[in-house]
């Protein structure tokens, strides 16, 4: 919340003589109400987030932009800047109270050693709060937040101070630094060296080069001299075939000293462009520094506590449950959790952590509800999909059919702060948990930190659920209210019965005191499974005219539990929606229920539901049976559509 409950103005500035930076100014008023602001910009254009503390309302100052303060005369520039600066103080300063020390300006920025305190998560997003408590002598100064998050929004940056201090503006800066690599010293060394060795190798060339020359121009004088000799009696044979042997052995070898230094020279070459290569590719390194600079005024010294709050992304929570179900003892216990992550590019290290069901998001309006036409549809469309027989909306929820792979119940010695229920606080449509413990969610983390809001405990009706038509497994279902003070958020959760971890499941939204239905999984001592028994078809009616299709089905539950279940037994009956079809159910054994929802929701669709308790070892030959005969018929000539066995 901003001091003083006062709307901020941004006037953001390009931050001269550097283009790597942005500089933001946010001023906080004094007296003037009159809500107007130069530019176009309204306190209203201000508000209208969800951030804790903010205000519609409040005096604002009335701010040009710099571009438009800008005076041809340097002098008058600098004496309009120095009475808007001293006007500035002295207003602020009529506002407070008044005090007999002198407000003094401190002598330079005061550096904050800071980290976030308290946490805010939303979906997708978090309110961060840093709270410092630092010892101030009275007057104007200036507390320098850094290492702020990369997923900050600097838009957001609010200041709040507590006893006798004003913050009178915040500015946001980011920063490009370049940092050079830590192994910037061997790297130019190499390069160095490597450099070295390259002239080395160049100069031993040079001098084979210089031997290879004066050899050959020795050469030349010998055979000029021999030359003259020629054809006489003066040239000596023997002297010119030592000197043919020594220049020819001098040549040879520094024509391979030659050709071994050539050789060297550009493996050194090599070795100098790896090394520069190395130098280039290192570049070192460069990142944005975010800094928050709060101004305040202290009018009497001493311990001022400062907090500075910004919005971050990338940053989440959703609920996730336990759901553990005891059927001897008939109840239930949830486990209501969350599940924390966040990204924004700082750690959240032991902070105060508050779950919010808020979405900043979301527009504030409701969606616009559009009219529906109905208009008389080609008899034709759609009729190859047409059925008399009911679909598979008797199925279960798919909750909790997973195989168990063990779970177990939370150690009794849990740690007494961690069994503490979160402070809950619910404000028109949002709702907010406030978590008792400190947290520590580190930024990047591929996991996410778990914790704890709440507990509780709920009596449950439990009853087995069967659909042989579908399956021959047996369903425990439990139905129960929500007994605590939460709102239950839409999420993911798992289910235990007794000590064995049973599958997943999808919790919905639930009201304290509304009524929740889950399914606890199958018990594989139940089974149930449904036969057809016969079928006939033939003529019916009293001068013909109609096909009567007759069917007799028989259902056969086993319960080798060892105890007597209650149980919903469901089944499906063809509906016929012509007149040229009629269909009919007898000899129903034992009658379907009598249930006031079952006879007015499902008895029409064709669904039949038999509420019925087995007896403990019935199986095999011995298992309970129900039975039914099913009666179809329709016109002759009439084709109806397939129903199943």
């Amino acid at each position: 919340m901003l001091h003083g409950g006062c709307s901020p103005v941004n006037d953001q500035i390009k931050h001269q003589g550097s283009p790597n930076s942005s500089f933001n100014r946010v001023l906080f008023p004094s007296s003037d109400s009159s809500g107007a602001i130069e530019g176009g910009v309204s306190p209203k254009a201000w508000m209208g987030g969800i951030f804790p503390g903010r205000r519609e309302h409040g005096p604002v100052w009335n701010v040009v932009p710099h571009e438009t303060q800008r005076n041809p005369d340097p002098r008058k520039e600098s004496d309009d800047m120095r009475i808007s600066a001293a006007a500035l103080m002295l207003s602020t300063l009529a506002t407070m109270p008044t005090t007999d020390a002198s407000a003094a300006p401190s002598p330079g920025p005061i550096e904050i050693d800071s980290r976030p305190t308290k946490v805010t998560a939303y979906q997708g997003r978090a309110w961060v709060e840093r709270t410092v408590s630092i010892d101030l002598e009275s007057g104007l100064h200036r507390l320098v937040f850094r290492d702020l998050p990369h997923r900050w929004q600097s838009e957001s940056v609010q200041g709040r101070v507590s006893g006798n201090a004003k913050v009178v503006g915040i500015d946001t800066m980011s920063n490009q630094i370049s940092n050079a690599p830590k192994n910037m010293t061997e790297l130019i060394e190499a390069v160095r060296q490597a450099a070295g060795a390259v002239q080395h190798a160049k100069d031993s060339l040079a001098v084979t080069d210089a031997s290879i020359d004066y050899l050959q121009s020795m050469m030349s004088k010998a055979s000029s001299g021999e030359q003259r000799n020629a054809g006489t009696a003066s040239l000596d044979i023997a002297s010119v075939q030592q000197q043919m042997e020594f220049f020819s052995q001098q040549l040879r070898s520094l024509l391979q000293t030659r050709m071994d230094e050539a050789g060297a020279v550009e493996d050194r070459q090599r070795e100098l462009e790896v090394a520069e290569s190395k130098l280039s590719q290192a570049g070192g390194s460069s990142r944005t520094e975010r800094t928050a600079e709060v101004e305040l005024v202290v009018s009497e010294s001493g311990v001022v506590e400062v907090t500075l709050g910004y919005l971050v992304t990338k940053a989440n929570w959703s609920p996730r449950y336990d759901v553990r179900g005891d059927l001897e003892g008939e109840s239930v216990r949830i486990e209501y959790g969350a599940e924390v992550q966040q990204q924004s590019g700082e750690d959240w290290t032991d902070v105060t952590l508050v779950l919010s069901t808020a979405q900043p998001s979301r527009a504030a309006n409701p969606p616009t509800l559009e009219p529906v036409y109905v208009n008389v549809l080609d008899p034709s469309y759609g009729m190859e999909h047409d059925s008399l027989v009911i679909g598979n909306g008797m199925v279960p929820p798919p909750a909790a059919m997973g195989a168990g792979r063990g779970g177990g119940e939370r150690s009794l010695a849990k740690d007494m702060e961690y069994a503490s229920d979160a402070e809950i606080r619910s404000g028109g449509s949002s709702v907010t948990f406030t978590l008792p413990r400190r947290m520590t969610v580190k930024t990047n983390s591929k996991s996410a930190q778990r914790t704890r809001i709440a507990e509780f405990e709920s009596d449950v009706d439990f009853t087995f659920v069967a659909m042989p038509v579908l399956t021959e497994q047996v369903y425990l279902r439990g139905r129960f209210t929500n007994a605590s003070d939460y709102q239950l958020l839409p999420g993911r959760g798992g289910i235990f019965m007794g000590g064995d971890y049973v599958g997943p499941t999808d919790l919905a939204s639930t009201a304290p005191g509304a009524d929740m239905e889950l399914y606890f999984g199958a018990d594989p001592a139940l089974t149930a499974s449904e036969t057809m028994l016969k079928r006939n078809t033939g003529s019916a009616g009293v001068f013909g005219g109609w096909i009567r299709t007759d069917s007799s089905y028989v259902i056969k539950v086993d319960n080798g539990s060892g105890r007597p279940v209650k149980m919903e037994l469901w089944d499906r009956r063809p509906v016929s929606r012509s007149d040229k079809i009629d269909v009919a159910v007898v000899g129903i054994d034992p009658a379907l229920s009598t249930d006031a929802v079952y006879l007015a929701d499902d008895a029409p669709r064709g669904l039949m539901r038999w509420d019925i308790t087995v007896p403990a070892g019935r199986t095999g030959e011995d298992a309970f049976t129900l039975s039914y005969d099913l009666r179809l018929e329709h016109k002759e000539g009439v084709v109806i559509t397939p129903w199943p066995e």
